[in-house]
């Protein structure tokens, strides 16, 4: 059964929930733009933390269908104030998917400015500090993570 990662950056906490039955037929544009209108109030300040950024695989992501790496980001945009989504292709999405996670819900604004890391495996999932990460080139960002995986 898929699951949503709900990750609370005001409370630092990282939860694995049920999808509701509404949500299980969705994935990717479809899937964002749905709980951004379910869960975001519409007034709300885009960069406050009320809003929500929902990182989803599409619905084939995780399969053997050609070109179905595709990953989907929405929340309410700050230009338009209405709902915004993105996407990008690559195995980021296959990976999200297959951990059996049908989206990532980013919600609630941390009291202290900071880098995170959300650390997903098959074992569970952990928000670390990364402020070690900002501004690094992605090849240090690399080592980084090698020696965080090797440490544990």
């Amino acid at each position: 059964m898929p699951k949503f990662l709900r990750v609370d950056m005001a409370k630092k906490e990282v939860n694995f929930e049920d999808v509701p039955e509404k949500y299980l037929a969705l994935g990717g544009r479809a899937l964002t733009s749905q709980m951004v209108l379910d869960e975001v109030p519409a007034t709300c300040n885009p960069l406050g933390e009320f809003n929500k950024v929902i990182i989803a695989p599409g619905l084939l992501s995780g399969t053997n269908a050609p070109s179905s790496g595709r990953l989907s980001v929405g929340g309410k945009s700050p230009l338009t104030g209405g709902i915004k989504e993105a996407n990008a292709g690559g195995i980021c999405s296959q990976k999200i998917a297959n951990l059996d996670i049908k989206a990532i819900i980013l919600e609630g604004k941390p009291a202290e400015k900071g880098s995170w890391l959300i650390k997903v495996s098959p074992d569970g999932a952990e928000l670390l500090v990364a402020d070690e990460l900002a501004n690094k080139e992605p090849m240090k960002l690399l080592q980084f993570y090698g020696n965080v995986m090797a440490a544990k």
